[in-house]
C-alpha cells in the first residue's frame, strides 16, 4: 500500500540563532509521526515531513511553548 508523505512550511517569528534553530527542530521532531525537520533561519522557516497528518494546533502548541509566534501553516501532500 502506498503510503503519503505530508510536507508542511511553518513560519515562525522570533528564531534569531542556532540555538533557537535547535530548539524548535528537536521539539517539532519529537511530534508523532514527523520522518524529518529542517528549520532555516534566514528564511524563517521550519518544514516538517510526515507520514501522517499532525494537526496545526498541535503544531502551535509546540511553537509557542518555546516561545516563538506562527506566522503561516502551509500544507502539500505528496
Amino acid at each position: 500500500m502506498f503510503n503519503k508523505k505530508i510536507k508542511k512550511v511553518i513560519t515562525i517569528e522570533g528564531m534569531m540563532c542556532e540555538h533557537c534553530k535547535m530548539k524548535v527542530e528537536k521539539s517539532l521532531s519529537e511530534l508523532e509521526g514527523v520522518s524529518k525537520v529542517k528549520v532555516n533561519l534566514k528564511d524563517k522557516t521550519a518544514t516538517i515531513y510526515s507520514t501522517k497528518s499532525i494537526s496545526n494546533d498541535n503544531i502551535k502548541d509546540t511553537i509557542s511553548k518555546l516561545d516563538y509566534k506562527i506566522i503561516n501553516i502551509g500544507e502539500d501532500e505528496q
